[in-house]
């Protein structure tokens, strides 16, 4: 077995015990371990949540899956105070600040903002935002995650957006899991349309 393949799963069956024995730490030594690594696993993080505590998790993606191998310390979500029951968390610095940005005092079904590029936009116009855009459509506005399957057709063929590319995963996966669309409303679209809704999202829709 190659060092680094050695190095990932030791880090990885690190974080599993410390998951399952709940002992703190663990989470920063399998963070090391995984740094020394010859080449960095390609990173994701995903925000999430339950009805009390939301926190950040980063994945590592090998063989062909992802891998939880952190995350951050929990926040109370109605206090906005730390998790202080175990220590060993992530830094939150680590987590992209443009996955930071959106507010951590609601749910993110909630973290929608009504203003639009358009400042003469009619009543019931739906207009990419600045706000949305700058946190790369996570989430994207309610109206685009209210539209079914045939609607996003319709609507996709009218609008001209920049590509925006997924590593290590389907458009799909992406869509749901870290757009928050629901699969039922986007696992009939084309890949090609898929594709382009992701753009949307990041366009700002």
């Amino acid at each position: 077995m190659r060092r680094r393949k050695f190095l990932f799963w030791a880090s990885f069956g690190v974080f599993s015990l410390g998951e399952k024995l709940r002992v703190g730490g663990l989470d920063s030594l399998a963070a090391a371990m995984l740094q020394r690594t010859e080449s960095p696993a390609p990173t994701h993080w995903r925000a999430a949540n339950d009805e009390t505590w939301q926190w950040y998790e980063r994945e590592n993606f090998r063989n062909g899956r992802w891998f939880v191998t952190g995350r951050t310390t929990p926040i109370n979500r109605k206090t906005g105070l730390p998790y202080e029951g175990q220590k060993g968390y992530l830094d939150p610095s680590l987590v992209p600040f443009e996955l930071r940005v959106w507010d951590e005092n609601r749910d993110v079904d909630d973290a929608d903002v009504k203003d639009t590029d358009e400042p003469n936009a009619k009543p019931g116009e739906h207009l990419a935002s600045a706000a949305r855009r700058a946190r790369h459509g996570r989430p994207p506005s309610k109206w685009l995650r209210s539209l079914d399957a045939d609607e996003l057709r319709l609507w996709l063929a009218t609008i001209d957006v920049p590509e925006a590319s997924v590593e290590g995963m389907s458009y799909l996966t992406h869509l749901t899991r870290d757009h928050f669309f629901e699969a039922d409303k986007v696992r009939d679209l084309a890949v090609d349309d898929q594709a382009k809704l992701h753009a949307a999202a990041h366009h700002g829709y």
